[in-house]
């Protein structure tokens, strides 16, 4: 198969799989099947979300996953080799591209982003502000450093560094490199007939490799509180060759949200789509590496829950360099919106330049889609509203009468809270639940 089509089909798969993994992000996997059966198109929002509108999603409609994959190819090609500050940069672009919402063109961005934003606009230092969370981010988007290099030093090296600019957990860097070079090794047809569990301890193999670079070249840019996570990631990484062994695919599951909880995540992990990096992501590595086919793949990662727009992405990019554009369901690649532009980013990371192409301003042809997305929100929360599925908006006066009361001056006595009533019945009061510790 041509290097071409498998370039192709690494960037058309991963906004395949984050399309469809978009409308249902969020819900348990049993509760997706309960609503839409085993899919075989993009789910419809409107069908999951009825009862919360403002959640509703494009059909077709990649999110921020590919965003940030598109930002990056285009680093990679117009600056001949990754660099972080225009990368850096492109991804404050789409953050402030004029759409109407918090963090611009972006479409579902996390804590990494609104970070970055908050350190560029009030001159802070990133170390500072980033959160501390071993997320998905970096690893969902390292897809075209593993399409441009050729080296697996080279791809280690770019896929951690270009996770630093948003992710500083030694986890999150090494995954988004296991990513990386999952994508290179499936696109240069070096795994094309070797077994899943050869392939999996190859990249489990690679793993500390990855954690020395970073620890040699990079641990400048690693926060204190992460020093103590070094090695954990290649540590989790030794499980992936073991899974092929196991008869069933639920034993897989148990056995890598086991693992996880051995990873010191903030939260207990009771699932194995969590949005941790060392269970969905390792989640996304089995199965870009052990499908059948390409829609086995992503499917498989939509279905069981959670993190599914992140592990159909990275599932998706890894099964597309595998088979290719054509090993895409050709329904899928024509619903899939702005593919075009997705596909001319695979064609530029493949040639390694953009000369020729018609590759469009990526902030401009973002907060476009961005707007249209919104604009289809609005209409779809109205209809709600119409049909009085859902409460119209409050008002300025309910909300203030909503607000708690001030504090009491000195020497005033306070007033009686009101007690909580609903449907007739005294609640109790709130309380926080204490966090899980390890």
């Amino acid at each position: 198969m041509p290097v071409l089509e498998r370039c192709r089909g690494a960037m058309l798969g991963l906004a395949v799989g984050d399309a469809l993994g978009a409308p249902v992000e969020g819900l348990k996997g049993g509760h997706i099947v309960q609503l839409y059966g085993r899919l075989d198109d993009y789910p419809d929002a409107a069908v999951a979300f009825r009862a919360k509108p403002q959640r509703f999603r494009l059909r077709g409609l990649y999110t921020d996953d590919t965003q940030q994959a598109l930002a990056l190819a285009d680093t990679l090609v117009r600056c001949r080799g990754f660099n972080a500050d225009h990368f850096r940069q492109s991804l404050l672009d789409l953050a402030r591209a004029d759409t109407g919402q918090p963090l611009g063109a972006h479409r579902g961005a996390g804590a990494g982003i609104a970070a970055l934003v908050r350190a560029d606009d009030e001159g802070l230092d990133f170390m500072a502000v980033a959160p501390a969370s071993a997320g998905t981010g970096a690893m969902m988007r390292a897809a075209p450093v593993g399409l441009f290099f050729e080296s697996d030093e080279a791809v280690l090296r770019a896929a951690i560094e270009q996770s630093l600019v948003t992710h500083r957990d030694p986890r999150s860097a090494v995954m988004a490199a296991m990513a990386a070079l999952a994508v290179a090794r499936a696109a240069s047809g070096a795994w094309d007939r070797v077994k899943p569990p050869a392939r999996l301890r190859e990249l489990a193999e690679a793993a500390p490799e990855a954690e020395r670079m970073l620890e040699r070249e990079f641990i400048h840019l690693v926060p204190i509180a992460g020093m103590g996570r070094l090695g954990l990631a290649a540590s989790g990484m030794r499980l992936l060759p073991r899974l092929p062994e196991l008869p069933e695919r639920q034993m897989v599951w148990n056995q890598i949200v086991a693992e996880a909880n051995r990873q010191f995540p903030e939260h207990k992990i009771t699932e194995p789509g969590q949005g941790f990096v060392m269970a969905s992501g390792l989640s996304a590595l089995f199965l870009g590496l052990t499908a059948a086919d390409y829609e086995d793949a992503v499917l498989s990662a939509v279905l069981l829950g959670k993190d599914t727009d992140t592990m159909a992405a990275i599932a998706g990019a890894i099964a597309g360099a595998r088979w290719g554009e054509e090993g895409i369901p050709a329904k899928w690649l024509r619903g899939l919106r702005n593919a075009k532009q997705v596909g001319l980013r695979g064609d530029a990371l493949c040639a390694r330049e953009a000369e020729g192409l018609k590759l469009k301003d990526l902030t401009a042809m973002e907060a476009e889609l961005t707007r249209l997305e919104v604009k289809e929100r609005a209409a779809f929360v109205a209809a709600m509203i119409a049909k009085g599925e859902v409460p119209p908006p409050l008002t300025d006066q309910q909300r203030d009468a909503r607000r708690k009361p001030e504090e009491p001056k000195i020497g005033e006595a306070a007033p009686m809270p009101a007690p909580d009533v609903r449907r007739g019945k005294r609640q109790k009061p709130d309380r926080k639940k204490a966090p899980w510790k390890n």
